[in-house]
Parts: structure tokens; C-alpha cells; sequence
């Protein structure tokens, strides 16, 4: 049990590039990983191959920070893995809730297929505004944004520098 617990409570670790600095933090794009590592070794969801396809936009984040960061500058952030999880749960698993319990609700009332699939709907729509409401109180909350991990090319000098 110490172990799992251990395992969830380790840093998920990626390589991001700064593409704009503000004050209090920089946004930084991700390095070019295309899906999860199946993905990469070809036996994934395929997710990779869309994004090779369809040249899908890289996901850019915010990383609040008073490190002395450069446009250019390369680094490693570190998100917790049981925030990773979390956030999966409640993006995945709380529209599918909804869209099942607003079908099922729907269809005991009124026992009509038109109006069980706008109750799934319905219920969907109410989830995922429920979801997008939890997550903007998440995004004030600080909880879920990456940490620096470390510095790992400085455009200005090119000398790695470990972050504190």
C-alpha cells in the first residue's frame, strides 16, 4: 500500500520550451512527445497518428514561477501524478455519469427513446458544465499547475542550471 501510494504521489516529469514570459510565470509548449509512450512505439491509441496527420496544434501551459526564465529557454516541470489522475477522472468519468444518469432518469419518468436521448444529453451538457466550473476553481486554487523541475538549456548562456 506504500508503495502504490509512493508510485501515485511521484512527479510526472516533461521537457517544455518558454515561448512568452510575464510577470509571475512564462508559458511554455511542449517538446514534440506525440502521445503516450505506446503511442511512440507504435502500439498506442493512435493519438500520435492524428497529430501527425492533422498537425494538431502543441498544448501550450502556464508555469508560475520567479525564476528568471527566457524566451527559448529549455526546461523540465513536474506535475503530481495524483493531480494527472484526478483531472483524468473528472474529465473522463464525470460526463460519462452524467450522460448515463440523465438517460436513465429520462427513460424511468417517460419511457420515450426522444426524450431519453435529450435527458442524455441534458445530462451530459449539466456535467460538463459542472466539470468546467470545478476546474476553474482548481485553476485560482494553484493546485494543478507544473512545478519547475529544472533548467536544462538557457538560451542566453546554454549552460544547464538545476532549478531549486
Amino acid at each position: 500500500m506504500d508503495q502504490e501510494r509512493a508510485a501515485i504521489d511521484q512527479p510526472v516529469l516533461e521537457a517544455a520550451r518558454v515561448v512568452a514570459v510575464e510577470a509571475g510565470g512564462a508559458w511554455l509548449e511542449s517538446e514534440g512527445q506525440s502521445g503516450c509512450a505506446n503511442c511512440r512505439e507504435g502500439r498506442g491509441c493512435g493519438v500520435s497518428v492524428f497529430q501527425r496527420l492533422f498537425r494538431l496544434p502543441r498544448h501550450r501551459l502556464y508555469l508560475p514561477t520567479e525564476e528568471a526564465l527566457s524566451v527559448g529557454d529549455h526546461v523540465v516541470i513536474a506535475l503530481s501524478q495524483r493531480a494527472v489522475l484526478t483531472a483524468s477522472l473528472w474529465l473522463y468519468l464525470a460526463p460519462l455519469v452524467g450522460l448515463l444518469v440523465g438517460a436513465l432518469l429520462t427513460e424511468m419518468l417517460f419511457a420515450r427513446e426522444g426524450l431519453t436521448v435529450l435527458g442524455a444529453i441534458t445530462g451530459l451538457a449539466g456535467a460538463l458544465l459542472f466539470v468546467r466550473g470545478r476546474q476553474q476553481r482548481q485553476a485560482r486554487s494553484g493546485a494543478f499547475f507544473p512545478v519547475l523541475h529544472e533548467i536544462t538549456l538557457r538560451q542566453a548562456d546554454e549552460s544547464p542550471n538545476k532549478a531549486s
